[in-house]
């Protein structure tokens, strides 16, 4: 479903495997951008290490004519650091970055998006990190 315009991107459910937007559920990490009115797009996103974001990551979001006014980042189960570096990166490169864990970011992307905010939001699965760590 890579790409697919959706016109209710609200997050009904996450866990381990990936994400319940709507009525879909998407496997993985993944990247929502748009707007109420233009259609909202739910990609894949090859993410599965927070520690390993650089600006790179969000060159789509960067680039894309429904530029948001806030990327928000949902980084797995916890957030270990503040990612200083990256929203520094972020804000310099014109979008500001909000990082919360996953569960906190998907309450504020619901929350955002009912109030009509112009958002992006880019998830990583609960346990993403942990899961390849253990396969290793």
């Amino acid at each position: 479903m890579n790409g697919q315009p959706n016109t209710s991107p609200l997050i009904r459910d996450y866990d381990q495997g990936g994400f319940t937007i709507g009525d879909d559920f998407h496997p993985g990490s993944v990247l929502i951008n748009g707007e109420e009115g233009e259609g909202f797009s739910i990609q894949s996103w090859p993410v599965n290490d927070p520690e390993a974001l650089t600006v790179t990551y969000f060159t789509i979001l960067l680039e894309s004519p429904q530029r948001p006014d806030l990327i928000l980042l949902g980084v797995g189960e916890q957030m270990n650091h503040p990612f200083a570096k990256l929203r520094m990166a972020m804000t310099g490169a014109g979008i500001p970055l909000e990082v919360q864990s996953t569960p906190a970011i998907c309450r504020t992307w619901n929350l955002l998006l009912s109030e009509g905010r112009r958002v992006a939001l880019a998830a990583i699965p609960l346990g993403q990190k942990e899961a390849l760590e253990n396969n290793s």
